[in-house]
């Protein structure tokens, strides 16, 4: 039941989303149209948007333990109860950052963790766990501030959840008994996390530029569960006065007559910091009566007749920190048979209570209880390479089985023409064109866990989109039990596998630059920092310079936070053919200015160590930053760089 389940930790603090912003702007990735303005920084396509010298770093900053619930659901949150608890929560030690990226400018809704490590440590800065986050994408964008997103610039959130792989306990975790009982509860060493990250400032307004608040969980994971998503069941708010709920997990743990609701990543907040903007008696209860409201400002009153109320939701009871300290999530323990009995065939309620015998609706189970989510939807493909991806449903949380999934490619959209007087400059190409790009399985039955699994294949393509490598696909999904996707199922995306095909690409015998130089101007383009304070992609004598450390980093793993591309959308046969002209640089363009004289003779570790160290100092200047003004942009192109 990941970190919804018992033993659970929470913790709070800010994130650095320090992500590049040129690489958002879709036009220019036109090596022919690029322009030296678009790495400056600016409003919109004017130049390059808000953070044109981002490295697309991700990490945790001022994060700390808050609380711990046991697995008899006692909860502590004083270090004099269990020594866990005010804990530092950190990144990796002594190593580079992780990174956060999008899957392509034509997909910047699905921002993905990658080479991101979990360590909890003492004040003494000792280990007590460590794990690494398996790449996942967010989910659940919605609003969040109610104040539109003044100072910050961003009233969006998102959820990250995944699984700590390669999981390593401290020689003081044994300290602590809330790590000694997450030690013996779950599976395979692997720990489920959740992330919900909100306040995200892209305006240099209170010295936060490009940090964000976080909320935070763990918990054990199961075998025979996702790993990218929670099994739970889904809460939807359906009533838009300003103040609206998003999607919230819940799970309904039937021997322990319990209910667990998360409402960490959907809770109205007033401001960047996570201060709760409601202020009227919240409860949760079981409808009677089944409901599929979509959203709506119009209020709907339920009699209380037609439901049953469960209890009230603290956030009013406690302390004024109370989304910081629980992540939002509640525990309504000891509920009574038939209430159990009850909440696992209907639907659950979040409403609004009044001293009359009716209630306001504010949020309801998804219809007919029923959940239809892919774990590993955003997928990354080469020619010829097929990829899994396995599908869930589940029916008020429990698996369906033997039920059929079937999947539908969407349609081409249009190509844009460019203009000689506004943007864009260049034609911006459509997506899921050509629809023979992949082949997918068209149906799968679900097996005993609620599990189907499809495969994709992706095909050769000549370029379609010209400028930019391969092409986004977006397949949906949908059940048999359910004719069609809930109205209320928050956006965007909510029930496809997204997709990047990449071009197909012929590793040539003997590579000359002319081979890869319009792969490495892209670069040179799309990430100034690199050329300011590492090297110029597009000078071939700067490359080979420093060959060395670029074959280290070009050998990486895909999921070491050192990989090139940190985009992750080069395929394999392109940055072979990287590596093979560094092998024996054959540079055929004598226009080509050098400038290898400038270039200082350090070793591979010297130089990514420097490196970061620069990084590490702008983004300490960029913190500190105040008194800057708020750029206007569009609001959903600028959440952790999608």
């Amino acid at each position: 039941m990941s970190y919804l389940n018992l033993p659970r930790l929470t913790f709070s603090g800010d994130f650095i989303s320090d992500v590049s912003t040129v690489n958002n702007d879709t036009q220019h990735y036109n090596n022919a149209t690029f322009e030296p303005s678009f790495q400056l920084p600016g409003q919109g396509a004017t130049n390059g948007w808000w953070n044109p010298e981002g490295g697309a770093t991700f990490g945790f900053q001022n994060c700390r333990v808050s609380q711990v619930t046991y697995a008899n659901g006692q909860v502590a949150n004083d270090p004099a109860l269990d020594n866990i608890i005010g804990q530092i929560i950190a990144g990796a030690d002594g190593r580079n950052s992780g990174k956060m990226v999008d899957l392509d400018p034509d997909n910047q809704m699905v921002s993905e963790l990658w080479g991101v490590t979990f360590r909890i440590l003492n004040s003494n800065n000792e280990l007590l766990l460590e794990g690494k986050i398996k790449p996942t994408a967010f989910r659940d964008l919605q609003t969040r501030q109610t104040n539109g997103g003044k100072p910050n610039g961003q009233a969006l959130g998102a959820t990250w959840t995944s699984v700590l792989e390669d999981v390593q306990w401290g020689e003081l975790a044994n300290q602590s008994s809330f790590l000694n009982e997450l030690r013996a509860t779950t599976h395979q060493n692997k720990i489920s996390i959740n992330l919900s990250g909100f306040g995200y400032y892209y305006a240099h307004a209170d010295g936060r530029f490009s940090l964000g608040r976080i909320l935070g969980s763990i918990g054990p994971w199961f075998e025979n569960e996702p790993e990218l998503f929670a099994p739970a069941r889904r809460l939807y708010g359906v009533y838009q006065n300003g103040k609206v709920f998003g999607a919230s997990n819940f799970i309904v743990h039937e021997n322990e007559s319990r209910l667990t609701v998360d409402f960490g990543g959907s809770f109205p907040v007033s401001d960047a910091m996570g201060t709760v903007d409601y202020n009227s008696k919240l409860f949760l209860a079981v409808s009677k009566v089944p409901l599929g409201n979509p959203p709506s400002s119009q209020n709907v009153l339920l009699l209380d007749t037609s439901l049953t109320i469960i209890g009230q939701v603290p956030y009013m009871m406690g302390a004024k920190d109370w989304l910081s300290t629980t992540a939002g999530i509640v525990d309504f323990s000891n509920l009574s048979k038939e209430l159990m009995a009850t909440l696992l065939t209907n639907q659950l309620l979040l409403v609004v209570g009044n001293n009359t015998n009716q209630y306001l609706l504010v949020a309801r189970e998804a219809i007919n209880g029923n959940v239809c989510r892919a774990d590993n939807f955003v997928q990354r493909i080469d020619n010829g390479q097929t990829v899994s991806v396995n599908i869930y449903a589940y029916r008020y949380g429990k698996p369906l089985v033997n039920q059929n999934i079937t999947l539908n490619m969407e349609p081409p959209t249009p190509d844009t023409q460019a203009s000689q007087n506004t943007p864009p400059i260049s034609i911006v190409y459509g997506n899921n064109n050509p629809q023979d790009g992949l082949t997918y399985s068209a149906s799968a039955i679900t097996d005993e866990n609620g599990m189907a699994t499809i495969t994709i294949t992706g095909n050769s393509i000549n370029s379609p989109r010209h400028y930019i490598d391969g092409q986004i696909y977006w397949i949906d999904y949908d059940t048999a039990a359910s004719s069609s996707a809930d109205p209320a199922m928050p956006g965007p995306f909510p029930m496809s596998v997204t997709a990047h095909l990449r071009d197909e690409f012929t590793i040539p015998e003997k590579p000359v630059w002319s081979d890869i130089s319009d792969i490495m101007i892209q670069f040179a383009n799309l990430y100034p920092i690199m050329s300011k304070f590492f090297i110029n992609f597009a000078d071939p004598q700067a490359l080979i310079a420093k060959k060395e450390v670029l074959q280290f980093a070009f050998t990486r793993d895909i999921n070491d936070p050192i990989y090139m591309p940190v985009t992750r959308d080069l395929s394999k046969n392109k940055r072979l053919t990287i590596l093979k002209w560094l092998e024996n640089p054959i540079i055929d363009d004598v226009a080509t200015k050098p400038d290898a004289s400038t270039a200082k003779s350090m070793d591979t570790a010297q130089i990514i160590t420097t490196t970061l160290t620069e990084q590490q100092q702008r983004f300490k200047k960029a913190t500190e930053a105040k008194n800057g003004s708020m750029m206007n942009f569009p609001v959903l192109t600028n959440l952790f760089e999608f």
